[in-house]
């Protein structure tokens, strides 16, 4: 699953339910580029998850530990943040997993001469 969120300081993916199967799943955006440009004035980006409609998100779990809330990383870097997520509805709990990318497509600075 792609997405992309240019300069967007609170991103949130969207889940939805695959009608065919019944299952939970994140729901594709477009294609990732640069995510954050030289026009971002944050520090931080703070991701969200929306659950399908009609359910409920019950817990958010990052990899590298944390809320949600991460620091943009320095121009020309990328970092990679991995999760699973469980929603419910009615009884019935279903969990997936995603990743999230944050990349600063500003300029490097030049190395040291």
């Amino acid at each position: 699953m792609t997405y992309n969120f240019t300069d967007n300081p609170s991103p949130i993916l969207s889940s939805i339910v695959d009608a065919t199967t019944g299952t939970v799943g994140l729901k594709d955006g477009s294609s990732q580029g640069d995510l954050i440009t030289t026009n971002f004035t944050g520090s931080r980006i703070s991701v969200s998850i929306q659950p399908p409609d009609g359910w409920s998100l019950d817990d958010v779990v990052w990899t590298s530990g944390g809320t949600g809330t991460f620091d943009v990383p320095a121009p020309g870097q990328e970092h990679n943040h991995e999760f699973t997520y469980t929603v419910s509805q009615n009884g019935t709990t279903q969990t997936d997993g995603g990743a999230f990318k944050i990349k600063n497509g500003g300029t490097p600075p030049p190395p040291p001469t």
